[in-house]
């Protein structure tokens, strides 16, 4: 495998988490499909079960960096 395909792999996975699907009745991999609100405790994204294509919300509550004050 080549360098560049190894890292557009590694892009792949880093985007995807490992949820309960209710279809599927599984864990199975869920891709970040869209990011739907930004909190200071964490954020709300839009996700896609890569088994049956359903979507969920889910909560990521990493907490958020605030940005930097510009002047």
């Amino acid at each position: 495998m080549q360098d560049d395909e190894l890292h557009f792999l590694e892009e792949q996975l880093a985007g995807t988490e490992l949820l309960a699907c209710v279809t599927c009745g599984e864990d199975t991999l869920h891709a970040h499909l869209e990011v739907l609100e930004v909190y200071p405790v964490g954020t709300e994204l839009l996700m896609q079960c890569t088994h049956c294509q359903t979507e969920r919300k889910w909560m990521d509550w990493t907490p958020t960096k605030p940005k930097g004050q510009e002047n």
